[in-house]
């Protein structure tokens, strides 16, 4: 879907929701079949960061996790819309019953660099590792407490240099690079060697981890001992994604995707319009987009979710245009106002242009 008229990243963006909502369509069978299998509902809440993308880290089709996304994948239980969307998913698998029962598994994740944390680590965090992993200790009590046994939050570090998936438990960590050239039996003796307390992590939820992390140590095993380059390890996205149902474009390092989910959207909106500036200081002739989109299910929510997704986009924008002027007054941003259809995770434009 190419319009000489849009602009070059608002074409390309168009293009590839195109693609890829063909293709979520087209997996909607394969996930059926991986929930009649694994009835396990999963969410993960994580990091804007434009390398955090599961769906590729795993090697499983987009919509088997739920991503819910803040700076620094730093969350809270006070936070309303937070709170009323992790509680409406919740009870979205409380709805679908299964014999083997049916529980909502989170990760709660943190992300960090192996080699050159100071630089390529989570910069919503400062860097501070420890910090991050103890916050996600901290919103994996609440929910916890909150929930009891319906919800199993798994503390989650992603190890960005290689796409390594580790799993805190009770007795030791489950990580994806240990797992390469394991059988599916034998990383299931790992999870309860790890996780022994089947009250708080039941043998289902144990089950239905497997095919995770053996797409995780496949996807690992794929990139082999060579070192990824600099635009692969550190930030390199040209785009700031805000609000919801941004799943399809989460390609490593395209964008910098935040849910309008925190009760102080204007610093992500900073942090991210920051992180963008310095990206376009390594490529003179690139150009940046402000995307912003809200999902709808019918036609009341298209009307409200066209209204959202407008005054998104007037917010970002003026936090940019306030907080940012150099980038701002660069004449190379361009902004997209989008619809997004839930079901199929196709993309209507709303409006679209260059900023001048």
């Amino acid at each position: 879907m190419q319009n000489e008229s849009l602009p070059s990243l608002v074409s390309t963006v168009l293009a590839i929701n195109e693609e890829q909502s063909a293709a979520y369509v087209a997996a909607q069978f394969a996930r059926r079949r991986h929930w009649a299998v694994h009835p396990t509902f999963f969410c993960a809440l994580k990091c804007m960061d434009g390398r955090l993308n599961l769906s590729e880290i795993l090697q499983i089709p987009i919509g088997l996790i739920k991503p819910l996304r803040s700076i620094g994948g730093r969350f809270e239980i006070y936070w309303p819309t937070f709170m009323k969307r992790l509680r409406f998913w919740i009870k979205a698998a409380l709805n679908n019953p299964h014999p083997k029962g049916t529980y909502s598994c989170i990760f709660v994740t943190y992300h960090f660099s192996a080699s050159d944390n100071e630089h390529l680590g989570c910069a919503g965090w400062h860097h501070d590792t420890e910090a991050a992993k103890a916050h996600a200790e901290k919103i994996s009590r609440d929910l916890r407490e909150i929930y009891l046994d319906q919800v199993i939050p798994i503390v989650t570090g992603i190890e960005t240099d290689r796409d390594i998936l580790i799993l805190h438990g009770q007795n030791g960590d489950v990580r994806g690079d240990e797992l390469v050239g394991l059988s599916e039996e034998e990383i299931l003796q790992r999870l309860r060697s790890c996780f022994p307390n089947l009250t708080e992590f039941p043998q289902i939820v144990l089950d239905d981890l497997v095919p995770f992390l053996m797409g995780n140590a496949r996807h690992i095993a794929s990139l082999g001992d060579r070192t990824r380059d600099q635009s692969v390890l550190g930030h390199n996205e040209r785009i700031i994604a805000v609000g919801q149902g941004f799943d399809w474009l989460a390609a490593r390092n395209r964008a910098l995707i935040i849910n309008d989910a925190t009760v102080d959207l204007r610093k992500p909106i900073k942090t991210a319009a920051r992180i963008i500036e310095n990206n376009l200081k390594n490529a003179p002739q690139d150009r940046a987009l402000i995307f912003t989109s809200v999902p709808y299910e019918d036609l009341l929510e298209e009307r409200i979710a066209r209204a959202r997704s407008i005054g998104l986009q007037e917010f970002a924008q003026e936090v940019i245009r306030e907080e940012h002027p150099e980038l701002w007054n660069s004449g190379r941003l361009d902004f997209l106002v989008g619809i997004t259809e839930e079901h199929s995770k196709k993309l209507t434009l709303v409006k679209a242009g260059s900023i001048k």
